[in-house]
């Protein structure tokens, strides 16, 4: 394994934080209400084939990335169309996620700071990691991990004393078409995203079992979500909808005697930290799919300016937090032909091509690298 190649447990870590990033701090409330928690679990359970396609797109032509894997499966054409609008996915989600941790920021901490400084401050150290290459970012997502599980198995317990059961009834009581819609947020939001952290699999050591560290990420990430949900219902209740940060409201309940307070500073460090990989992920994305599009060697000399677009596009894309927020609500109607329907396409195309490829035409396929396992 080179120096620069993410290790397995290394990609299962930062798909994690990817996949937790923005949900940790919304909440995952969704309109099925008390029984959010029966749609997390079927989002599980559908992301499971996707996690698959993607696997096997990447193992289309064995030793090229994500984006490559796209030109060769549906030829220059068709795969330059289908690599722009994931590029324009990555960067719309990555101004909404960078506009969501700012005004996180702005709202509880920095309330006179302008959220522009804010933005452009997470920008900044974003840009300085990517040019110290991915592993950097994959490294400090190892690291980060245990100690968001740690934090909220934590304020689990600390907060039992405020839990209320009945909070979680009536049990399937909701409208089949809330249940439905519910489903579709919490599978298109976050689990559905796993397309747009899929290129980062480029740069995977070669050994790891491609399928196995997409599950385990999207595992590890459906615990830390499912938890956290579990604690903001069992202590605000309906009243978890309502705000607009219910984790760090929901942790804000915690006390113990006059000397342990104000425990939900580390939540905001947890929240930050997630959704400062997930930016990272989607910058990295972004900068990726563009250097194929534009033919270059390296993303690195896309990183500033791309930085700078979606910096511009965050600052753009509302006025405040209600305007934010309706964006994300709108956001599993626009997405999920980016994130479901393009990779089954391209996967489909793809195999089709292979198997009726005229034998005189195979010697054009690039060398083959040492497949990884799927």
């Amino acid at each position: 394994m080179n120096k620069t190649d993410i290790s397995a447990k290394q990609m299962e870590a930062t798909v994690a934080l990817y996949l937790v990033g923005s949900s940790l701090v919304s909440g995952g409330s969704t309109r099925a209400q008390q029984d959010t928690w029966f749609c997390m679990l079927a989002a599980i359970i559908l992301i499971i084939p996707l996690a698959w396609v993607h696997s096997r797109i990447l193992q289309l032509y064995p030793g090229q990335d994500y984006f490559q894997n796209i030109f060769l499966a549906l030829g220059r054409p068709a795969g330059l169309a289908v690599c722009v609008l994931l590029i324009m996915n990555a960067l719309n989600i990555g101004a909404i996620v960078l506009r969501l941790f700012s005004e996180f920021v702005h709202i509880i901490n920095m309330t006179e700071t302008p959220v522009i400084f804010i933005l452009a401050s997470i920008t900044t150290v974003l840009v300085y990691i990517l040019n110290s290459r991915l592993y950097v970012l994959a490294r400090v997502s190892k690291f980060v991990l245990p100690y968001i599980f740690v934090s909220v198995a934590i304020t689990l317990l600390l907060s039992y004393r405020a839990m209320d059961l009945n909070n979680l009834k009536p049990v399937l009581h909701s409208r089949p078409a809330d249940l439905l819609s519910g489903i579709v947020t919490s599978f298109t939001i976050p689990y559905s995203e796993i397309v747009l952290c899929a290129p980062m699999f480029g740069v995977l050591d070669r050994k790891a079992n491609t399928f196995h560290v997409f599950l385990k990420g999207i595992l590890f990430a459906f615990i830390i979500l499912f938890t956290a949900y579990l604690r903001n219902t069992l202590v605000l209740g309906y009243a978890a909808s309502t705000y607009n940060f219910p984790s760090y409201e929901a942790v804000s309940v915690i006390q113990l005697g006059d000397f342990f307070t104000r425990i939900e500073v580390l939540i905001g460090i947890n929240l930050l930290l997630a959704g400062f990989v997930k930016s990272g992920v989607l910058l990295f994305t972004s900068c990726e799919g563009l250097a194929k599009v534009f033919g270059y060697k390296d993303y690195g000399p896309l990183v500033a300016p791309v930085s700078l677009l979606i910096l511009t596009a965050s600052v753009l894309v509302s006025k405040d937090t209600v305007e934010m927020y309706r964006w994300i609500e709108d956001l599993p109607i626009y997405s999920m032909p980016f994130q479901v329907l393009l990779p089954i396409l391209v996967l489909i195309v793809g195999k089709i091509r292979r198997k009726f490829k005229k034998p005189a035409k195979q010697g054009v396929e690039p060398a083959a690298a040492a497949p990884r396992k799927t």
